[in-house]
């Protein structure tokens, strides 16, 4: 392989590193405003070095429109929605779409193997720290505030989910949504990896998805691998069929937990008294954020948003909702909410095409935003729009790319 190709390729896995690390990293998360412009500001010069330095014309329109919305927000609310939360919210989408077209169609193999990468490294770390093997060394590695340790492979000694897998993230269900992205891809997207390579990718990701004991991360698989069973033309019969056996004995083998983890999850969405009753935050949550849509259809802004969660849920100032549907709804009112979501579809449909994948890759994007209300605007979700504009229509060329490739090597 050339130099020039060595080179794009380490690009390639920093770009890609880059979307997951601004995606709610623990270390990221600890200085956000700093490390997005830094990110930007990189992104922009990969963008300038690494591509034909083309924007694509209706990915521009749609960014008029996307900053136009939340302008009119904060003209309606009084500046409730800050410029500067404009601006940063403008910047991730932005963000994301240089990525992909710095990365080209090599993001999916390059994410999924930096997936298995970070994947690995969480599993020792996970090890290491619920059996307490490796505490004196972990502890040299640079601090991250009062959470622990590291933070760009993996976060040590975070005592918030010592006894789960939350790799370089604030929480084990944010990290779920970014194992069960890869083995989206590896079900449902020929990246030319033997079925070797493709089935030791699999058993990474699934072994560290139980380590994670995330019941939107069980459940999120689980509609992934019955649309496997029915759609990929990835895998022959045989190996989808021992793929089943493995996962039926890991079912069996840890039953207890599964239960008890997904019976919690239907109590927390369920189990409420009234829009006072705090005891179940999920609830509260989407009651709370309702309560304020109804009086509030096109939105209150972030700042009034804060202080009506406070009144109606009878709390203290400062808690928001982690229910990225209805806050959304309640901060931004239902005009932007609309065309956000909306935008979402028709991007999945665009890339996945119509039917069955599309509808249903939608419905986990919405079962993952309805507990994470944080990654509505993240850059790993704006993705899945500026994928759109990417890649908008199929390479017809990508045998002959592949044999390229091949030739190179």
């Amino acid at each position: 392989m050339s130099d020039i190709n060595w080179r794009e390729t380490y690009v390639s896995y920093f770009m890609v590193y880059l979307l997951i690390f601004t995606s709610g990293s623990i270390r990221y998360l600890q200085s956000p405003d700093k490390l997005l412009i830094s990110g930007f500001i990189v992104s922009i010069l990969a963008w300038v070095l690494f591509t034909d330095r083309k924007i694509n014309e209706r990915f521009s329109l749609y960014v008029c429109i996307f900053i136009l919305f939340q302008i009119i927000i904060n003209i309606y609310t009084g500046g409730g929605l800050s410029i500067s939360s404009i601006i940063s919210t403008t910047i991730r989408l932005i963000l994301a779409y240089l990525i992909l077209k710095i990365v080209g169609r090599d993001f999916a193999a390059t994410y999924v193997k930096l997936v298995a990468l970070l994947a690995v490294v969480s599993l020792f770390g996970y090890l290491s720290d619920t059996f307490g093997l490796f505490e004196s060394l972990t502890s040299m590695l640079p601090r991250v505030g009062d959470k622990g340790y590291g933070g760009f492979l993996y976060l040590f000694q975070f005592h918030h989910h010592i006894d789960r897998n939350n790799s370089i993230f604030f929480e084990p269900g944010a990290y779920q949504a970014f194992i069960n992205a890869g083995l989206f891809l590896l079900f449902f997207v020929d990246m030319k990896f033997s079925l070797k390579r493709q089935r030791i990718y699999i058993l990474i990701l699934l072994a560290t998805l139980l380590t994670t004991s995330s019941t939107t991360g069980f459940l999120i698989f689980a509609i992934i691998f019955c649309l496997f069973l029915v759609k990929s033309t990835i895998m022959p019969a045989s190996s989808k069929t021992a793929l089943v056996g493995i996962i039926l004995l890991a079912v069996m083998i840890f039953t207890a937990q599964f239960q008890h983890v997904i019976f919690k999850k239907i109590n927390d969405y369920t189990d409420v008294e009234d829009i006072t009753d705090s005891s179940n935050l999920r609830s509260f949550d989407a009651l709370v954020d309702m309560e304020i849509f109804k009086r509030h259809m096109f939105g209150v802004g972030f700042d009034k948003y804060v202080m009506m969660v406070s009144s109606i849920g009878q709390i203290g100032q400062g808690q928001t909702s982690s229910n990225g549907i209805t806050r959304t709804l309640a901060i931004y009112g239902l005009p932007f909410s609309l065309f956000l979501f909306a935008s979402y579809y028709f991007a999945l449909r665009r890339l996945l095409g119509g039917g069955l994948m599309s509808i249903t890759s939608y419905g986990i994007l919405l079962m993952f935003l309805l507990g994470e209300s944080w990654y509505v605007f993240s850059p790993f979700c704006l993705a899945i729009i500026a994928a759109s504009f990417v890649y908008h229509k199929p390479y017809e060329d990508d045998e002959a790319y592949y044999k390229e490739i091949i030739a190179s090597d």
